[in-house]
């Protein structure tokens, strides 16, 4: 009986050493530094895992403690994961060597959910190649233009709603009017389906999009970090997924009666389902053509969705926390938005939004201070060899599944790329001052194949309401404003610790 004890035992120690111990060392044997002190089986993660500390500010710790490096190790839980510092060596990964570096990590198994698992950022790269050219056209210039009108009415509900109040002033949560702003655009273009969610708060569409995208909600959270550990089988069988299934029934019905109502009416809108539905019947038609079934078309749906809803929002949100707080930038950006307007014959316009120089230099400061992804990630695909540029590195290779993370908030923090980064200063971005900016340093929505490929559309969409609320109304601090403004430390983007809250009040 004894024996048996003993090899049991032995075998726990063994097995405990091998997947909880033995991970740890996986950087220093590498002879790369390690940005934190990573514990048995849950590496870096503890502070994340306890709410004290989002990922973002993880990883912004270890790039503080890593001055002088190109890069250093970190672990998520047992996973080994690569954080990039150096914008020449992010050029390198994300173009350069983009063969070696062409996939997003799982951020759920395809196999917990297959509709997660066909949206064109978690898509493989031959999938991927696929379906990129197939999304394209709905992102062209050209296509954004056609859009313009569809964005600028949903921009023009939300400013006539509060002009239409009898207060000169009022008290504003800046980021559920942006949330609503953001839900009716993605809502006309993605699904086809017209809603006013200042007129109507509670409608179906709004209360399913926030349970979509609600980043702390805790199965959701579960489900993120046993992606890094459990096979996608057992995610399955745990019910573990990141659309829920009356989620997903919902969105499917309100895309299938909106692609009905198109054939039905032969009246097409050019936007992305318009686009999606012609290759889906050219393939149809071409047995030569890779079949585009309907959730592919709904996954696309989807994460064009979860792409442009809380990001735009949320930037939105610290882009009139700043104008509130630096009035002078604010004044500024109306002098400009008043007269090219004027310019315009009164007329708020596709052309006359493109001429707003300094309206593109405070979006871009936004990005700047407050990037909401934090960062990308990048999962190696073939084996590659980082090769030593400073004194004491050696060279590094980096093996097939290697988790990578591009360190983009720190990278915009850093003030030897952005001078006195805390400072919200759109003159970083005017012509002269813009072409010193280090290359790779300033990367809100990537570089390389695989950007972000709506970047276009949510500029466009953050322009058109800052132009309709900064020529109509003056955003203030008020008593509920916090200054300065941190991070909530529990949420997977960047995003504001409190409420924003600000007075919007009317120009005479």
């Amino acid at each position: 009986m004894i024996p048996i004890i003993m090899w049991l035992a032995i075998a726990a120690l063994a097995s405990f050493y091998y997947f909880c111990v033995r991970p740890m060392t996986y950087w220093k044997k590498k002879g790369v530094h390690q940005g934190g002190n990573p514990s048995w089986l849950i590496g870096d993660s503890l502070r994340n895992i306890l709410g004290l500390e989002c990922f973002i500010t993880t990883i912004d710790n270890g790039y503080k403690k890593t001055p002088d490096l190109r890069y250093f190790g970190m672990y998520t839980f047992v996973k080994p994961l690569l954080v990039i510092k150096d914008p020449d060596l992010i050029k390198e990964i994300t173009v350069k060597a983009f063969d070696n570096f062409a996939d997003h990590r799982d951020v759920m198994p395809v196999e917990a959910d297959p509709l997660w698992g066909k949206n064109l950022f978690q898509l493989k790269v031959e999938d991927w190649r696929y379906m990129r050219p197939l999304m394209s056209p709905s992102f062209t210039s050209g296509k954004i233009k056609t859009m313009f009108g569809l964005m600028s009415e949903c921009a023009e509900n939300m400013v006539n709603h509060f002009k239409n109040k009898k207060e000169s002033s009022i008290e504003l949560d800046v980021l559920d009017a942006t949330t609503r702003y953001t839900n009716d655009v993605i809502a006309k273009i993605a699904f086809g389906v017209s809603v006013d969610s200042l007129k109507n708060p509670n409608n179906e569409f709004l209360n399913t999009a926030r349970r979509a995208t609600d980043l702390t909600r805790f199965k959701l959270t579960l489900s993120a970090f046993a992606s890094f550990v459990l096979p996608g089988y057992l995610m399955k069988m745990l019910g573990l997924k990141f659309f829920e299934d009356d989620v997903k029934n919902y969105f499917s019905n309100v895309l299938q009666d909106s692609i009905r109502m198109r054939k039905k009416s032969g009246t097409y809108s050019s936007d992305l389902i318009d686009s999606l539905l012609e290759a889906q019947s050219a393939a149809k038609k071409d047995n030569s053509l890779r079949k585009l079934e309907d959730d592919d078309i709904l996954s696309q749906s989807m994460i064009f969705f979860l792409g442009g809803f809380d990001t735009v929002s949320k930037l939105l949100g610290f882009l009139c926390y700043e104008l509130a707080i630096n009035k002078e930038v604010q004044d500024k950006l109306r002098k400009e938005i008043l007269d090219v307007i004027k310019k315009n014959d009164g007329k708020h316009t596709y052309d006359a939004i493109m001429k707003m120089e300094y309206l593109d230099m405070v979006i871009s400061e936004s990005l700047r201070k407050w990037p909401i992804m934090g960062g990308m990630d990048r999962i190696c695909t073939k084996s590659y060899k980082i090769e030593p540029v400073n004194p004491g590195e050696q060279p590094v290779i980096i093996e097939k599944g290697t988790y990578m993370w591009l360190s983009v908030w720190s990278l915009h923090h850093d003030a030897k790329y952005f001078p006195n980064p805390e400072k919200f200063d759109p003159e970083r971005f005017n012509e002269e001052r813009k072409a010193e900016i280090y290359p790779y340093s300033y990367i809100p929505f990537g570089f390389g194949p695989r950007t972000c490929i709506g970047q276009r559309f949510s500029l466009l969409k953050c322009k058109i309401i800052i132009m309709h609320i900064i020529s109509n109304f003056e955003l203030e601090p008020c008593q509920k404003t916090k200054i300065p403004l941190g991070l909530f430390e529990k949420a997977f983007l960047v995003s504001p610790e409190v409420d924003i809250i600000l007075n919007l009040k009317k120009i005479a």
